[in-house]
């Protein structure tokens, strides 16, 4: 018993240090194994030695990472209070004299402890998080569903094992860490790689804007604009708010394409002109659909240009046919052009973009995102319930 506590308490330690990174939609989805390896305790040594041996593995690993006092201590308890009730509930109606995979009986009370582990764990963490930034606790909860499942599964996978194989020998806890750590290394360099790749689309914007002093951080603007736009919809999923930001940062990527002869012309443009600028967003949604992740980014690129009552370009949707990103954007990407200087014109006063926004919503824009935009600049007059659609277009060149 003492040699199997030993060698959980290391491999606790081993996967707490051993965070795999799932990237889901700009999103860090982090996962390591520790909270199985507990389930392995609780089921190995029951609830007492196997709590005591996840605080141990878990403090071991918070010092050696030289973590906040006070984050060891809600590590140490969370994982101490799962690894708990699942050896309790284990223990006090399965046979522990047989294996958790020895019989139905034992096999569904395994996974009622696995789920209970992971929910406690997650009520703990999410309840510490929502207290320390406050969040809301449902909301945060659904934001960390994916994290559960994921959990859920590796519970009973991997701590369900390591009592049957620590019947032949307690070293077979080595088998199992091993395999980890193939994948743990191809999330990681694929992680990295995302990472990479978002930075360097985001450099390739800030060069772009830099072509022309008038759009110098255009984009950079366009996306703080953007934040603030979308925390007017505090039940917008995380993921869907990522990926609009991410968008909103490199919306104009497909200007990279147009000649600096038509991109820096101090003026108005020929109807030739206005053609060749109107294929940026396509040239966006080319540049950034050629990697899985950044697909939907791409589609939220391709449509900032469309109109609400279906006059855009490049494909004409109307209405809620364009995708929400793009109709955030488009109010956004539409006050930062009016609100700056062109080579060609001074730029307007926040009272005349504000007026000019509110005008072209329901004809230009959606009339939800400038209502939320004007909420978010404190500008609280109505939209008004009629647009003629008469109103004033900006030009194509100012965003």
């Amino acid at each position: 018993m003492v040699f199997a506590a030993l060698v959980l308490c290391a491999g606790i330690v081993i996967g707490d240090s051993l965070t795999i990174f799932f990237p889901v939609k700009q999103f860090d989805l982090g996962f390591n194994v520790s909270s199985a390896l507990n389930f392995a305790a609780a089921l190995s040594l029951g609830p007492l030695w196997g709590a005591i041996i996840a605080i141990a593995g878990s403090t071991l690993n918070d010092l050696l990472e030289k973590r906040a006092p006070i984050k060891m201590i809600v590590n140490a308890s969370n994982y101490g209070l799962q690894t708990f009730i699942a050896g309790w509930i284990y223990y006090s109606f399965a046979n522990p004299q047989l294996s958790p995979l020895d019989g139905k009986h034992n096999f569904v009370i395994m996974l009622i402890a696995a789920a209970a582990a992971s929910i406690t764990q997650s009520v703990v963490l999410i309840t510490v998080v929502s207290l320390a930034i406050g969040a809301d606790f449902f909301t945060l909860w659904r934001k960390t569903t994916l994290s559960m499942v994921v959990e859920f599964l590796a519970m009973p996978t991997l701590g369900a094992l390591y009592p049957v194989l620590a019947h032949q020998n307690p070293l077979a806890l080595v088998l199992m860490i091993i395999p980890l750590v193939g994948p743990y290394l191809a999330f990681r360099n694929y992680y990295k790689l995302q990472q990479e790749t978002r930075e360097t689309f985001e450099l390739l914007a800030d060069l772009l804007d830099k072509r022309d002093v008038y759009t110098s951080e255009h984009s950079q603007r366009v996306t703080k604009l953007v934040e603030k736009i979308l925390n007017q919809f505090p039940d917008l999923p995380s993921a869907q708010r990522e990926t609009i930001i991410a968008a909103a940062r490199i919306h104009d990527l497909g200007k990279i394409a147009i000649s600096d002869a038509v991109l820096l012309k101090p003026g108005r443009l020929t109807e030739e002109e206005f053609e060749a600028i109107k294929q940026h967003p396509i040239e966006s949604s080319e540049i950034l659909g050629r990697l899985t992740p950044y697909r939907e980014i791409a589609l939220i690129a391709r449509h900032h240009h469309e109109r609400w009552d279906g006059t855009g370009y490049p494909d004409g949707l109307a209405g809620e046919q364009i995708p929400f990103g793009a109709r955030v954007i488009a109010v956004a990407d539409t006050y930062d052009a009016m609100t700056s200087n062109r080579s060609y014109r001074r730029a307007r006063s926040h009272e005349e973009a504000i007026a000019e926004i509110r005008r072209c919503a329901g004809t230009q824009f959606d009339p939800v995102v400038v209502e939320a935009f004007l909420r978010a600049v404190g500008a609280n007059e109505p939209v008004p319930a009629h647009t003629p659609a008469t109103t004033v277009q900006p030009s194509i060149v100012d965003s």
